[in-house]
This record gives structure tokens, C-alpha cells and sequence, in this order.
């Protein structure tokens, strides 16, 4: 058991995380133009960031109860998943809110 909890934590934060900040990124980069862009593509996945340092990751500053931090973790990854929707990879998005959900789903469990 884990070997599983240990690989869905990597998948958690690989596709989860990292993924979030590279959508979040690439949707403001994609949305914006001249300054706007810029601004976008630093202000989106600096948000993505922000909350999950403050409310999800295991060092957050405020320890919420386990359903609220599911809801933002369940937020930000959706945020995400429609900011790859939005600049034309729909099936990419449903991929990556797939995974989030699973992940999230079973770190919610196991923690």
C-alpha cells in the first residue's frame, strides 16, 4: 500500500502541481497580448501557488478541514483544466482533470 500512496503522491505532484502552474501559465500566454500577456502569464499560476501553499500542501499556513482543502485543491485543478479547455485542448483538459480527481480523490482518502 505504500508503493501506491508513494506513486500516487509523485503523480500528485507531477501532473497535479506542476501541471497546474504549466496550464496556468500557457493559458495566460495564450489569452493575453503585449503587456496583457505578460501580466497573464505571471498572475495566473502565481494564484495557483498561492493557494495551494496557503490552504493545500502538506507545510500550508492554515490547516482548514479536510473537505474545504479538497474544494480548493478540486478548484485550482479545475481552474486549470478549463484554462487548457479554453485555449483549444479540450481533451487535454479532461485528461488532466481526470488524473487530478483520481489523485486527489486517494490522497483524500489516505491522508
Amino acid at each position: 500500500m505504500s508503493l501506491l500512496r508513494g506513486a500516487n503522491l509523485a503523480v500528485r505532484f507531477l501532473v497535479a502541481e506542476l501541471g497546474a502552474l504549466v496550464a496556468t501559465t500557457y493559458w495566460g500566454y495564450e489569452t493575453g497580448s503585449g503587456l496583457t500577456r505578460l501580466l497573464l502569464a505571471i498572475a495566473a499560476p502565481a494564484l495557483v501557488v498561492t493557494a495551494w501553499a496557503l490552504f493545500v500542501s502538506p507545510k500550508r499556513k492554515y490547516d482548514l478541514a479536510k473537505p474545504a482543502r479538497l474544494v480548493i485543491e478540486l478548484v485550482v485543478l479545475g481552474g486549470a483544466s478549463v484554462a487548457l479547455w479554453q485555449v483549444g485542448h479540450p481533451w487535454l483538459g479532461l485528461a488532466f482533470a481526470a488524473v487530478a480527481a483520481v489523485s486527489g480523490t486517494l490522497n483524500y482518502i489516505w491522508e
